[in-house]
């Protein structure tokens, strides 16, 4: 299987994921994994497809330039090497994070700061504002050797130092 990561951008509107979708549809490649979102009044895509046909490569590329060109997106298509890491490790705690304050720089480079330091790996983040509320949302994957008790911890001091609330959930997984 060949596996490639697509990129989408650009303004929000009807119909974005619908034509991407079916361009891939249509080649027979099959989307693993994604995230799409609205960011302010963009709106963005990121794939990563398979497909046991690389002939189809090419095609996929025009057709995607033909929507691209149509809808205003900017679009790449990037191979993925086939040494694709199938199964990573998965790790002992998955964890969420949800941070709420005055909205202010340096929050996310804070608690991501904080993650790094502990070599907590950020499988997802999202933010959002309104009005002044700040609003942050991560999912983290902690090695088996960080201390969830030591993790509070730190989190309660970064809490005091931001003026914001910091709340830690362990998350369920179920083991295959």
């Amino acid at each position: 299987m060949k596996r490639f990561l697509i990129t989408a951008s650009g303004e929000d509107k009807p119909g974005i994921v619908k034509a991407v979708s079916e361009v891939l549809y249509r080649h027979g490649f099959n989307i693993e994994d994604s995230a799409m979102t609205r960011l302010g009044n963009e709106f963005t895509i990121m794939l990563i497809v398979e497909t046991d046909d690389i002939t189809k490569k090419e095609d996929l590329k025009r057709e995607l330039s033909q929507i691209a060109s149509s809808l205003g997106l900017s679009i790449t298509v990037k191979r993925l090497p086939k040494e694709l890491k199938e199964e990573k490790e998965k790790p002992k705690k998955l964890i969420n994070i949800v941070v709420y304050g005055a909205d202010k720089p340096g929050i996310v480079f804070n608690v991501a700061k904080l993650l790094s330091d502990k070599n907590i790996n950020i499988s997802d983040l999202r933010t959002e504002k309104t009005k002044d509320l700040y609003v942050m949302i991560i999912e983290a994957e902690v090695p088996e050797n960080v201390e969830i008790s030591e993790l509070e911890s730190d989190l309660e001091n970064l809490k005091k130092e931001l003026n914001i609330d910091i709340s830690i959930k362990n998350i369920e997984t179920v083991q295959m």
